[in-house]
């Protein structure tokens, strides 16, 4: 097991507990890390993954011309969930184990969620921008149990969400087609994308799509058919929203805000940011204490799992 390298890649790494590093060292591996205090360019990825036997992995991307590079690399440990930085078929074809850690997102995710539910509800944006501009300015808001909340996307995390907003007596809708209706919680209405879009006074993203495919999931077409003074959440995939298309929205006033946590480019630094309207997060819905530790100690145990299972 010496001989094992595994780079981590997190650009946040053992901040406040050494255990995932501890469970490393103690297997074995030699350990590299990414000092850089960001994410990694994928130019840089070549060099310091040449020799890897593993990395520790966050969102850089792992296109094909990268993984085929690394004849060493023998599993991709994702601290989260998402794995669309990642070509799975070139790793499937090369050996190359991806695992994710996806029971730790889930509270943290559905949290945020539902903080940013309430943060349009009560107009929290655009009451901030006006304090800061010393306007003391009110702007009706609305309970949870006037609205129709749509939740594109019924997996782990969409259905945390939905079971957070039960006490506040929202109708909840969804569209997943993965999801048999018989599943559905009691309540919970099952709807096209179109439909829902129609139908919802907020609708939250919680849904995956392959970033090979170049159309957003909502897009002009999508957003012009939502309810106007409407809302839009997204805390899953920056590239399942036509950034400039939703803008653009939000200036008409065809939507009345959004609230959004992952960006089709990261650092983000367009115009979304400059809206009244809009809550922008730097994609921290699992940077918690507690769930980042947790995420991390799932990641590194993962390699060492997958290692210790192959030498048998």
């Amino acid at each position: 097991m010496s001989s094992k390298k595994v780079y981590i890649a997190l650009s946040q790494f053992c901040q406040d507990d050494d255990r995932p590093r501890k469970a490393l060292v103690n297997a074995g591996f030699e350990v590299h890390e990414n000092l850089r205090g960001r994410r990694m360019r994928r130019e840089e990825m070549f060099d310091v993954l040449s020799d890897a036997d593993a990395v520790l992995a966050a969102v850089e991307p792992y296109d094909a011309e990268l993984l085929t590079s690394l004849s060493r690399l023998r599993c991709i440990s994702r601290c989260g969930i998402g794995t669309d930085a990642i070509d799975l078929a070139v790793a499937q074809r090369m050996n190359i184990a991806v695992l994710t850690t996806p029971d730790e997102v889930v509270e943290p995710v559905a949290q945020l969620t539902l903080a940013m539910i309430f943060a349009l509800a009560r107009n929290f944006p655009i009451h901030t921008t006006d304090f800061r501009s010393s306007m003391w300015r009110k702007h009706y808001g609305y309970l949870l149990s006037e609205l129709t909340i749509g939740l594109v996307g019924f997996g782990r995390i969409g259905r945390a969400v939905e079971q957070y907003l039960r006490p506040f007596l929202p109708r909840v809708i969804v569209t997943d087609p993965c999801v048999d209706v018989s599943t559905l919680p009691r309540g919970v209405e099952m709807r096209s994308l179109r439909e829902l879009l129609v139908e919802s006074d907020l609708v939250s993203l919680h849904a995956s799509c392959s970033p090979q495919n170049q159309t957003p999931l909502i897009g002009r077409k999508e957003i012009a058919v939502m309810k106007r003074c409407s809302r839009l959440i997204n805390t899953s995939r920056g590239h399942l929203i036509d950034e400039q298309a939703l803008y653009d929205a939000l200036q008409s006033g065809h939507l009345a805000g959004a609230a959004v946590d992952v960006f089709s480019e990261e650092p983000y630094t367009g115009a979304l940011a400059t809206l009244p309207q809009v809550l922008c997060t730097p994609h921290i819905a699992t940077l918690t204490r507690a769930s980042r530790a947790a995420m991390e100690l799932s990641c590194a145990t993962n390699v060492v799992n997958f290692f210790s299972h192959e030498s048998v």
